[in-house]
């Protein structure tokens, strides 16, 4: 098969965190043919095909901290010459993202996009959880400083906020009673109530980890802990959160199977989904991370089912 990876620029990719790179290295092991593209070079052609400036690549065993990978000459190519596009791209999911997913759309269907661009736009990461209300925390979406205020009392006076856009942990802000900076973060987190946020029931669980549960073809599969720096209310890995070792339980199991299926159905194949106490806080769709601290961790190598589903779902496409 050929794979072209759109992706931040390839020498900037972490190479012993990323989980882009554990695909690229799995797909290079099977024997399939490697492309990787930057998401500024994607663009409609003439005849409305969809293309982009392709790099050929390959991985290899770095030798005395040399790079992890081998690339060619790029040159235009159609994207629908590839057997598989993989989106990897790293959030921000900003308009520039938005409009690559747009282009991602017009790939002939005998092209497997992963995952489907359409569910990339829908299936936002902060709201595509509340569309299960029984497996997730309380939750409010507003931008009015008042409604987001009498949440927080009708939560005991602690919760969380995020933007809707944000990844990495960013924009993140615990809240609790009494704190007379509330109001000032509110009006910066919703630019004076031009932009809507997530409010959230402080789950204190928190301190126990943040799990990062692996979906593959809506079944967990591994999962991970991330556990919050001291001092810290995020358990991000970019903001200092560490990993551990942890195994998928009942609960998360029970959650997989009321997000799964939908899931499967808008077309995504891999998704991550964030469970803090037992609760859903979060469905990460657009460039999940965590195999590699799974694998590090002694887990199983959730990149062999990844690319078993990638290659099913292309050969019965």
């Amino acid at each position: 098969m050929r794979h072209l990876f759109v992706i931040d620029p390839i020498e900037r990719l972490d190479p012993e965190k990323d989980t882009t790179i554990a695909f690229l290295r799995e797909a290079d092991r099977r024997g399939h043919e490697l492309a990787v593209c930057t998401i500024d070079t994607l663009e409609l052609g003439p005849d409305g095909r969809p293309r982009a400036e392709a790099i050929p690549a390959r991985t290899v065993d770095p030798v005395s901290g040399g790079p992890w990978y081998e690339i060619g000459a790029r040159r235009a190519a159609f994207l629908d010459e590839f057997d598989v596009v993989w989106m990897r791209k790293d959030p921000p999911f900003d308009m520039a993202f938005f409009y690559a997913t747009h282009l991602l759309s017009m790939v002939a269907k005998t092209t497997l996009v992963v995952n489907d661009p359409l569910a990339l736009r829908d299936a936002n990461e902060k709201l595509f959880a509340l569309r299960f209300p029984a497996v997730c925390p309380p939750a409010r979406v507003s931008r009015r400083i008042a409604e987001l205020l009498a949440f927080q009392e009708e939560m005991g006076g602690e919760m969380i906020v995020k933007p809707l856009d944000g990844a990495g942990g960013e924009g993140i802000f615990h809240l609790k009673a009494g704190d007379r900076n509330t109001s000032a973060i509110l009006e910066a987190a919703t630019a004076h109530e031009s932009r809507y946020i997530m409010a959230q029931r402080y789950l204190p669980e928190i301190r126990q980890g943040d799990k990062r549960v692996i979906l593959v073809e809506g079944e967990a599969l591994g999962a991970v802990l991330r556990v919050p720096a001291e001092g810290e209310s995020r358990a991000n890995f970019h903001v200092g959160g560490q990993p551990a070792a942890t195994e998928v339980d009942a609960r998360d199991r029970e959650i997989a199977a009321a997000v799964g299926p939908e899931l499967v159905r808008l077309g995504i194949v891999f998704a991550g989904i964030d469970v803090i106490g037992g609760w859903l806080t979060e469905v990460n769709v657009t460039s999940p991370t965590g195999l590699r601290e799974i694998a590090d961790l002694g887990g199983p190598r959730l990149e062999v089912d990844v690319l078993d589903a990638v290659e099913r779902r292309r050969n019965a496409g």
